[in-house]
């Protein structure tokens, strides 16, 4: 290799892969009743628990099947674990088979007056399956319902959790970003770190805590240090010359989070979709203006279209729609804000980060387009929508039997800048492309 071609090689721009610290931030709520959760009888691998966050992320944010089950192909699996440069599926496949025979005692730090029976031991995922090249899996009622609305969470960022390699930083971390917004976390004996946080009640070596320190702890909060986005700093607690009780100071490491002064209306709106308000600010620090736009219009179109359910996780389809760029570059928003459409969409709109003058010429302008399509006869109409679906380059947004209300708004939007062109213009009725 020569010494340009080594450069390139080493330097980060060069990579085919970007570094770690480039991926994009993967964030769900996970409910503190599994994160402060203990198998029974059983010990979770580093693998088991990175595939048990990535069924609950998914079961959050997309809703199972007629039978009563989520699935997601194997692949996606490696993906989401970060196990996607092993081609070892026989480690996957156990890993993921073995979680449905555990048993969780869930919640195990809250007071015995708010503990219920059915969260003091239950199966987390009563069903687990292999078919096809897809793993399915199943999780009990009770447990999804707190999952989709937990009264208090761990912000987990599945772009950290898929750099940990070993279990006991994994759990380590969870615990400790829970107390993120405190600064430090709760204090504990340590033979509780040992048994509910690090998962360490069977293993007999640990029974003398210099030993748990040193073999488990230290090494822990070495690795959360180097590949988190946090800074852990263990605080010893002593009785005479007894160790105690242990707790952890808990700072995010800085980062330019500011947000553009154009994006600070949108943050609101964002987060009343169920979107935490840190993990808002982050994205608006991290996305053009325009794209925010578009997917938070998105998502406040669907959240208001009646022919379709009713979404279970609005702030999961922003989540979506902001990742893959849904109704970006002209197709809902185009570099504007688009007048919400419904009632529930538009007061939204209008209290926080009211849309102007360009809005309503945009609405204006769809009106004007849909008197001038009613005026064609059918086989013209016919001719527009196969135009209009042909450039179309999203299948939801594409005019078929049934016409939802975002499908309506972009085709408008669509046929507006055939008539008139790009630019808002004082069109008015009758006017026709030059």
């Amino acid at each position: 290799m020569n010494r340009r071609s080594r450069e390139v090689a080493e330097s980060p721009q060069g990579s085919l892969l970007p570094p770690e610290s480039q991926e994009p931030d993967d964030l769900w709520r996970k409910t503190v009743k599994v994160v402060h959760s203990v198998p029974r009888g059983h010990s979770l691998t580093v693998m088991q628990r990175k595939i048990a966050n990535a069924w609950m992320k998914h079961a959050i944010e997309n809703p199972r099947g007629r039978d009563g089950w989520w699935q997601m192909p194997l692949m996606k699996l490696r993906q989401e674990t970060g196990f996607g440069g092993s081609h070892n599926t026989k480690h996957l496949k156990e890993s993921a088979k073995a979680l449905m025979r555990i048993i969780f005692e869930f919640d195990v730090f809250a007071p015995g007056e708010r503990r219920t029976d059915e969260w003091q031991a239950q199966v987390l995922f009563h069903g687990v399956a292999l078919s096809r090249g897809y793993i399915r899996w199943q999780i009990s009622d009770n447990i999804y319902r707190e999952l989709l609305r937990p009264e208090v969470y761990a912000l987990i960022n599945m772009a950290v959790m898929r750099r940990f390699t070993t279990a006991a930083a994994l759990q380590l971390w969870e615990f400790c970003v829970r107390f993120e917004n405190i600064g430090v976390t709760k204090r504990l004996r340590w033979e509780e770190l040992r048994d509910a946080v690090l998962d360490g009640a069977g293993k007999a070596s640990f029974a003398d805590w210099k030993v748990l320190k040193k073999r488990a702890v230290v090494p822990a909060i070495a690795e959360i240090n180097a590949c988190s986005d946090h800074d852990i700093e263990l605080i010893e607690f002593r009785e005479g010359r007894r160790m105690a009780e242990v707790q952890f100071r808990v700072t995010r490491k800085s980062q330019d989070t500011r947000v553009p002064l154009e994006a600070e209306r949108l943050v609101e709106r964002i987060v009343r979709l169920g979107v935490p308000a840190i993990e808002a600010k982050r994205m608006a620090s991290l996305y053009p203006v325009p794209r925010l736009h578009a997917a938070l219009h998105y998502t406040e179109l669907r959240q208001t279209d009646t022919e379709q359910t009713p979404l279970e996780s609005p702030a999961a389809y922003f989540r979506r729609a902001l990742e893959l760029g849904w109704g970006y570059a002209g197709d809902i928003g185009s570099l504007q804000v688009m007048q919400a459409a419904g009632p529930v969409a538009a007061a939204a709109a209008n209290d926080v980060g009211a849309p102007d003058a360009s809005d309503a010429a945009a609405t204006k302008r769809r009106e004007l387009a849909r008197a001038h399509y009613d005026k064609q006869s059918p086989t013209e109409k016919e001719a527009l929508r196969e135009r209009y679906n042909a450039q179309q380059h999203l299948p939801n947004l594409r005019v078929k039997a049934r016409v939802s209300k975002m499908t309506q708004v972009a085709f408008l939007n669509w046929l507006a800048r055939e008539l008139w062109g790009d630019e808002a213009q004082d069109v008015r009725p009758g006017t026709r492309p030059c």
